[in-house]
């Protein structure tokens, strides 16, 4: 943790150099990075728990519940552009962003309510009717908040330095809360299935516990964080779905989607294994004593992904971001192979083995992504003479959604479709042997092709610190209506045509 603490303490040293007008003060980036505590920890909790709580807890066929998921997330996809052209909309005096912040944030603890409510014994069709519902709900209040916080990453300085050091402290919580928001759900799980704890201790621990973690940062967030990029206070653009999406065809903003997409869904999938992994590939395997659990999976991983993330930040400063992001991909998929290959006979330590050896190539995969949306919004005001941070805030949100729907859907599908017996509290299922071979065919393919994909990707992406520079100079010209001189112009047109156009 000191090669960590001196990392960071590198990063978020005062810049002189930086504008005043720029500046953002430390506790307020402390309180725009703690906003993402619902970011980081929901995300983790949800692909940790709500497919196995569906089918394990309440008892839904698994088939059914990754459609109840798809359909919801569906939903969230469409709804995150409208909200992204409504906060770009959006004229008060908190902003354009923040009202939205404190209206989502005070209402994740009664979506949350409704999520996780102890309906077992419903009817089987009441049961998926509900499950849909109460997801629909809870993505509509979660994307309230978190479009336009994410658009923030953008909004909260000018000077790419600022914000650098602001998107550190959000990754910093994110980690923090993707640790937290494992171990509890984990936990509670367990003491739950021993019949330590009820059914109730189980619901108002997960709801109000971990719903006023997410809530109370957000609307401090939303009450205390400042909008610093300027914006224009008098007209309003109306929504045009070919503009809104357009922004998708600047070349460095796509691949940026495909960096963050690739990584994600891929966390997305193995965090939604890792119960089914434990309760079945692991059955009967000890470890120190005690049966192994997914605590022994999931816990090193993410703590190692937080011990590499000095190496990350390091390499950010010495090469760029893209390598930082795809430098422990190779060490990320051995390790996720190794898992997947595992045989109950071998050594139990090497289950924790290769999840150490995964965690620690995934840090930069995991932090660098914010890190760089920030960047491709200043390469897409180079090119439109606005800077669309709502619209593309929205669109990568809207990305992940859809593609995190599809991943915690497929998993579902994939193990109804290979004969999974789901249970309710405390029943223990022995299941068939093709249950066994597609739980480790999708940790080993998915880890494999994603995170290719997003190595690719990120070897594509150009923009560096120096050309940041030089666009900040071009888009303030362009803002107070100065002419270029006839170098400037063409060194303008080069940055376009190599991070613009395809």
């Amino acid at each position: 943790m000191s090669k960590l603490k001196e990392a960071v303490s590198k990063i978020v040293s005062p810049n002189p150099d930086v504008r005043e007008e720029d500046r953002i003060p430390i506790k307020e980036k402390i309180i725009y990075g703690a906003a993402d505590l619902f970011g980081g920890g929901q995300a983790t909790m949800l692909s940790i728990i709500l497919l196995y709580f569906f089918t394990n807890i309440i008892g839904i066929d698994a088939g059914i519940a990754g459609t109840a998921i798809m359909i919801a997330k569906i939903w969230d996809a469409i709804i995150d552009p409208t909200y992204g052209v409504l906060t770009d909309n959006t004229r008060t005096k908190l902003g354009r962003r923040r009202p939205y912040i404190i209206a989502g944030g005070a209402l994740i603890i009664p979506a949350m309510a409704l999520l996780f409510a102890p309906i077992q014994s419903l009817s089987p069709a009441v049961k998926g009717v509900w499950a849909t519902l109460a997801y629909l709900i809870y993505c509509s209040v979660s994307s309230l908040s978190q479009v336009p916080y994410n658009s923030m990453a953008s909004d909260i300085s000018e000077d790419y330095r600022e914000r650098n050091v602001a998107n550190i402290f959000k990754m910093l919580f994110d980690v923090i809360a993707a640790g937290l928001c494992f171990l509890v759900p984990t936990l509670l799980l367990s003491a739950y299935k021993s019949g330590k704890i009820d059914t109730l201790p189980f619901y108002l621990i997960l709801v109000l516990g971990l719903g006023t973690l997410f809530s109370v940062p957000l609307v401090l967030c939303g009450l205390f964080v400042k909008e610093r990029a300027p914006y224009d206070k008098e007209h309003k653009a109306k929504f045009d779905i070919k503009e809104y999406f357009g922004t998708v065809s600047i070349k460095s903003f796509t691949l940026l989607i495909v960096m963050y997409v690739s990584a994600f869904i891929c966390m997305d999938v193995v965090s939604a294994l890792a119960l089914y992994y434990t309760d079945n590939i692991l059955r009967g395997v000890e470890l120190f004593g005690k049966e192994m659990s997914s605590i022994f999976l999931i816990g090193p991983l993410m703590v190692c992904a937080v011990l590499g993330i000095p190496l990350a930040l390091k390499f950010m400063k010495t090469r760029s971001k893209q390598f930082a992001y795809r430098f422990g991909i190779p060490i990320y998929i051995t390790g996720a192979l190794g898992l997947a290959v595992y045989q109950p006979s071998w050594p139990s330590w090497l289950v924790p083995v290769f999840a150490v050896i995964a965690g620690f190539g995934f840090g930069g995969a995991q932090v660098m992504p914010w890190l760089i949306f920030p960047d491709t919004t200043d390469v897409a005001e180079l090119k439109l003479g606005k800077k669309p941070s709502g619209s593309m805030g929205g669109i990568m949100t809207f990305c992940r959604t859809i593609t995190t729907a599809f991943a915690t859907a497929m998993v579902g599908w994939v193990l109804g479709f290979a004969g999974y017996k789901e249970s309710v509290a405390n029943e223990v299922v022995d299941q068939p042997d093709s249950v066994l071979l597609a739980i480790r065919l999708l940790l080993a393919v998915s880890v494999v092709l994603l995170l290719s994909v997003g190595f690719i990707a990120a070897s594509k992406y150009k923009v560096t610190d120096k050309k940041l520079e030089r666009i900040r100079y071009f888009n303030d010209k362009f803002r107070e209506q100065e002419e270029l001189t006839e170098q400037e112009a063409a060194e303008k047109q080069a940055l376009i045509d190599e991070l613009v156009n395809w």
